[in-house]
C-alpha cells in the first residue's frame, strides 16, 4: 500500500488519489487486497476523525476495476498514468 501511495501523482483529488493507489494496489497484489486496504482506510477514518467517505470507497472499488480493464500489458513506470486516465473516465 505504500508503495502504491508513493507512486500517486502530486495534487491529485481524493477520489482520484483512491482510484489509482486501489489500482496500483490490485496490479501489484490482488483485488481482494487492495479492497481490503481501501475498506481499512475508511475504517480507519471513522476511528480517528478523519475523512471516511462512500465516495472514497467506490473510488477504490473504481481502481480495482480499471487494473483489471488494463491488465499486466502496461509496464509499471506507465501504470499510474493508464490508471489515471482510466479513473478519470470513471468519473474520478
Amino acid at each position: 500500500m505504500r508503495a502504491a501511495v508513493a507512486a500517486l501523482p502530486a495534487g491529485l483529488a481524493d477520489p482520484r488519489a483512491h482510484c489509482i493507489a486501489s489500482g496500483l494496489i490490485a496490479q501489484r497484489c490482488s483485488a481482494t487486497e487492495a479492497r481490503l486496504a481501501g475498506l481499512g482506510k475508511e475504517v480507519r477514518d471513522v476511528f480517528t476523525h478523519g475523512d471516511a467517505s462512500w465516495r472514497d470507497w467506490q473510488a477504490d472499488r473504481a481502481g480495482v476495476r480499471c487494473a483489471r480493464t488494463i491488465g499486466s500489458g502496461a509496464a509499471e513506470a506507465d501504470a499510474p498514468a493508464a490508471l489515471d486516465a482510466c479513473c478519470r473516465a470513471a468519473g474520478y
